[in-house]
């Protein structure tokens, strides 16, 4: 089984979907039975609109899983609870108690009599540093308890200099995939005009940890606000940032271009192609994943790679799990990141080819399946 995320966020949410459903299709390209689980509160549904909605058959939540569901073939392997109901919840029992283990992404899934059924709960943390902080700092419900164990995309959770705590837990790395067959280009055509990437401004509210204060994005774009002023690329970021934000004006005198996300949402293949059209990927990590140094990497950045499109991605510690350098580049500061810009551009097709071959090595589901096999000791 594998909680996921995904009706909780029905409207523009083609990159929240992926988050999830990439690992569902992992697992069923690696020849796993998988059943797709997801809560949902009745008290959270809302229409098309974003309003309120009493109707689970009237509310968006309900058509944009029906919509995954239909278009993944998941029909017969997936299930939507609300208030922990739905009509084949005996089956999906059924087959919890048949199940190798619960692979439970961000802890969304919290049935307890379902996770009480499968003989191992792994937790899965896609926020590493926040995660542990939010658990062991700010006491929050993470829902870490029932599991046995746990698993992050921040390999370096645990590391002497990685500054983040963890929680009670012994977090193991886990790698990110990517579903080749929904994210390659029949032919690796000339890069697009633009390096691009989308990005959630704000996020939420910064965290601190001994001392010290965990942000988001737009800290670490604060750095490069002058940075399109000092090369001849096109830097884009598809955004929530709206015009009578400050930093909205800040930002597109300085040289970059803002574009709404919300449309590039919806449907997915928009998203994809947003991305297959572009240069490659220029992005930076969350203040807190690049002050913890905890090793987070883009599961949007291996969509990019996959799509043969180089990526340029503030290190975290990544490339400690990643090859680092021809189609996938790591910067620190502004001058890395104008040293990476112009390696890319000296030579853009052998770079885009490495990206791609670089996808299909380290980020396809059946490899990263099968490493996350070994290194939980499940295989």
């Amino acid at each position: 089984m594998i909680g996921v995320g995904i009706a909780n966020h029905p409207l523009h949410a083609a990159g929240n979907t992926w988050a999830f459903l990439q690992w569902v299709l992992a697992f069923r390209e690696a020849g796993w039975d998988v059943w797709m689980v997801e809560d949902q509160a009745g008290s959270k549904l809302i229409d098309r609109d974003k309003k309120p909605c009493a109707s689970l058959e009237k509310s968006a939540n309900l058509a944009h899983w029906n919509a995954t569901v239909d278009e993944f073939g998941l029909r017969g392997r997936a299930t939507l609870l609300v208030d922990g109901e739905a009509p084949d919840r005996p089956e999906l029992l059924a087959f919890a108690r048949d199940a190798e283990f619960l692979f439970n992404i961000s802890g969304h899934f919290h049935q307890p009599d379902l996770l009480a059924a499968v003989p191992h709960r792994v937790y899965v943390d896609l926020d590493p540093a926040f995660t542990q902080i939010w658990a062991e700092v700010y006491r929050s419900p993470m829902n870490l308890e029932p599991h046995d164990i746990f698993m992050s995309i921040g390999g370096r959770l645990g590391r002497p200099d990685c500054r983040a705590p963890l929680a009670g837990r012994d977090w193991r790395p886990l790698g990110v995939p990517v579903a080749l067959e929904h994210f390659t280009l029949p032919n690796l055509e000339e890069p697009g005009e633009a390096w691009t990437t989308f990005t959630h401004w704000y996020g939420y509210n910064p965290v601190e940890y001994d001392g010290q204060w965990y942000g988001n994005k737009s800290e670490e774009f604060d750095k490069l606000v002058d940075l399109p002023k000092r090369t001849s690329a096109k830097l884009e970021i598809a955004t929530d940032l709206t015009d009578d934000d400050p930093a909205f004006s800040r930002f597109r005198d300085g040289g970059w271009r803002l574009v709404d996300a919300r449309p590039l949402n919806t449907p997915w293949q928009r998203y994809r192609d947003y991305a297959a059209q572009s240069r490659g990927e220029f992005c930076v990590a969350k203040n807190g994943y690049v002050k913890s140094r905890c090793g987070w990497f883009s599961d949007r950045s291996a969509m990019y790679l996959a799509l043969g499109r180089p990526v340029i991605l503030q290190d975290t510690g990544w490339p400690e799990f990643y090859p680092e350098g021809e189609g996938l580049l790591a910067f620190t500061d502004g001058a890395s990141a104008l040293a990476a810009l112009e390696k890319v551009e000296r030579d853009p097709l052998r770079h885009a080819r490495a990206a791609r071959a670089l996808a299909a090595k380290y980020c396809a589901g059946p490899v990263v399946v099968n490493r996350f096999l070994e290194t939980a000791e499940l295989a």
